[in-house]
C-alpha cells in the first residue's frame, strides 16, 4: 500500500479552510461578519429570541465593549433591538428582529447547503460513518 502523502490534519485543515472561506462569502452577501452571525444564531435559539448582553460576554468570552459594538452594529442593520430588561432597567438585552430571523434563517439554509456540497459524494450510510467518526475525532481533541 502507498503511503499517503498527507495525514489526517492536513485533510481536515483543506475541509475547513474551504468551509470557512464559503461561510463567509455567504456572510458578506447578507452583510454579517462571523462574530455577528454566532450573536444571530444564540438569539435565534434563546428563549423569546432574547439575551442580555451579560450572558453574550459570558458565551463568548469577550470584553462587554465588544459586545456592546457587536449588537450595535446588528441593531443598525436592523436585526436585533437592544433593550432594558423589565425586571431590572440596568440589564441590557438584545432581542432578535423579525428581519434578523430572517437573516438566520438564510444563513442556516447556507449551512446546510454547504453540507450537503462537502457530503455529495457520500452514500447515505457513509454520511453515517463520517459524522460518527468526526465526533470521535472532536471528543478525543476538545
Amino acid at each position: 500500500m502507498d503511503k499517503p502523502i498527507a495525514g489526517y490534519g492536513w485533510f481536515i485543515k483543506c475541509i475547513d479552510n474551504a468551509l470557512e472561506k464559503e461561510a463567509n462569502q455567504n456572510l458578506q452577501a447578507l452583510n454579517l461578519t462571523m462574530q455577528q452571525n454566532r450573536v444571530l444564531i444564540l438569539l435565534a435559539h434563546a428563549e423569546e429570541h432574547t439575551l442580555s448582553l451579560k450572558a453574550l460576554e459570558e458565551h463568548f468570552g469577550a470584553a462587554q465593549s465588544t459586545v456592546a459594538g457587536l449588537v450595535s452594529r446588528l441593531e443598525k442593520k436592523g436585526l436585533v433591538e437592544a433593550v432594558a430588561s423589565p425586571a431590572d432597567r440596568r440589564v441590557k438585552l438584545a432581542r432578535l428582529t423579525e428581519e434578523g430571523a430572517h437573516i438566520h434563517a438564510q444563513s442556516r439554509q447556507n449551512v446546510v447547503d454547504s453540507e450537503a456540497r462537502l457530503t455529495a459524494n457520500l452514500s447515505p450510510q457513509e454520511r453515517e460513518v463520517f459524522l460518527t467518526c468526526l465526533k470521535k475525532v472532536y471528543e478525543a481533541v476538545k
